[in-house]
């Protein structure tokens, strides 16, 4: 029988299982949604909730799969890049998770930027912590472990968590080049940061306790998972240098692969085993606005609907949460759009809105990698809609792939081949993803951009 790989994605809004075969065919999905707790910059979520929302879908995608279960070979967690765990030497977490895009961390990721480390932002879990350290004084002494989303679901899975893959561990400070902590942080935090190891690596096996909680069988190897990000860029299949890796979800988060890691203040390098470098950023703005602003509508008579009114002759800038982080900076920016537009109109000028913010984003990263207008392989929920990939390909001027599994769950799940039946993750990619369909740029949208830049100059005359 083939072997099966098991992959987790703990997104924004929930978590999904996915299970697939050594040549990529998907034999079972499962999702379940996690609740949060917003309001003012603060975006928390229970760390419990996510175990309860993976041993739910893990056993929904066992059952699916029937017997055999008795050929996963592997199991992978990826998860929010930034989000912050506080958990006792036990692994219990210490209060909520701090999510990725909470702000609490503004004043201090400051500070680190005034003290040379001009890439951090409130976004990265560092600035958390330093906010707990400060603020929650009593939280951090009592803290063991300072972890990521998917660092702790792991632990959760092989009952270790002195582990975190270098890809989560980035936004915590890591040298990339030495894989260590550096020296400049401090030395009480680093005494409760986990070990660094490659995405890929075997770190530990599933224990009877996950057994029981989930069905997995006991002594699985237990994988070590990636951002979100980098698990959307490898299930995208990207493997040439200069194309893009776009995951469209509640964010955008832009991923190239490149052979040098370059330097610019708005752009963070990953890489993955083998010297690969991933430049790349995320962008506060993607398709929350559809859940924000349309929460009970026919999604889908509502694009249908929208493709005939496209190109927009509205400009939309469709942020939902104040404040920016890519392709410019703006800690006040907020949503640009009329609020007289039917529902039909403004559904078409925010799908236009954020493909226009995608184009700017290209051309920053072009720039910055010495890169020349490469394809995009688009995945996350935004590239299921084929009028959105035809309109983001119109107002990008590029050719977009949608690979046959668009799911990030289908990345961690490369990650498990990757680090037990394949020599390497690479080639476990090109194993496992396959192109489904490609949309070509059919017609020039030039004034659109123009009127969209327009709408946004003053964010980008005045950056903050």
């Amino acid at each position: 029988m083939a072997r099966q790989f098991i992959g987790i994605d703990l997104g924004t809004s929930g978590v999904r299982t996915l299970i697939a075969d050594e040549v990529g065919q998907v034999l079972a999905k499962a999702s379940a949604s996690v609740s949060s707790f917003t309001l003012s910059g603060v975006h928390e979520q229970d760390p419990h909730a996510w175990w309860d929302a993976v041993r739910t879908t893990v056993q929904k995608a066992l059952h699916r799969i029937g017997s055999h279960a008795q050929e996963l070979a592997g199991i992978a967690v990826c998860g929010t890049s930034g989000t912050l765990v506080c958990a006792d030497k036990a692994g219990t977490p210490l209060g909520p998770a701090i999510m990725y895009n909470d702000a609490r961390g503004h004043n201090e990721a400051n500070f680190l930027r005034n003290t040379g480390h001009s890439n951090v932002s409130s976004s990265w879990s560092l600035p958390k912590v330093l906010w707990v350290k400060r603020h929650e004084s009593s939280r951090f002494t009592a803290t063991r472990y300072l972890l990521h989303q998917a660092d702790w679901i792991a632990g959760q899975l092989c009952g270790r968590f002195q582990s975190t893959d270098y890809s989560n561990a980035l936004k915590m400070g890591v040298n990339l080049d030495t894989e260590t902590w550096p020296d400049w942080i401090d030395a009480d935090v680093r005494e409760r940061l986990p070990t660094v190891v490659a995405p890929g690596t075997h770190i530990g096996e599933v224990t009877s306790a996950t057994n029981n909680a989930t069905g997995l069988l006991q002594g699985l190897p237990v994988i070590a998972g990636a951002t979100d990000g980098v698990a959307s860029c490898i299930a995208s299949g990207l493997g040439r240098m200069s194309d893009y890796n776009t995951t469209l979800g509640t964010t955008l988060i832009f991923k190239s692969l490149a052979e040098t890691r370059p330097v610019h203040p708005l752009i963070y390098s990953h890489k993955l085993p083998g010297a690969v470098w991933l430049p790349g950023a995320a962008s506060n703005t993607g398709g929350a606005w559809i859940d924000a602003w349309f929460p009970d509508a026919d999604l889908q008579a509502l694009e249908a609907a929208a493709a005939r009114v496209l190109p927009s002759r509205y400009a939309a800038y469709p942020l939902t949460r104040r404040g920016e982080r890519f392709p410019f900076v703006h800690q006040e920016a907020v949503a640009l759009i009329s609020p007289a537009l039917s529902d039909i109109n403004r559904f078409a000028a925010c799908m236009q809105g954020t493909a226009c913010l995608e184009r700017l984003a290209y051309e920053v990263l072009d720039q910055a990698t010495g890169a020349s207008g490469g394809a995009v392989y688009s995945t996350g929920g935004g590239s299921r809609s084929d009028v959105w990939m035809q309109c983001r390909a119109d107002i990008c001027q590029r050719i977009f792939h949608r690979p046959a599994c668009t799911d990030t769950a289908m990345g961690a799940a490369i990650l498990a081949a990757g680090g037990t039946d394949f020599q390497s993750i690479q080639e476990a990619t090109r194993q496992m993803t396959h192109v489904s369909r490609t949309f070509y740029p059919k017609r020039k949208m030039e004034s659109v951009y123009g009127e969209f830049l327009a709408l946004i100059r003053p964010y980008l005359d005045s950056p903050e």
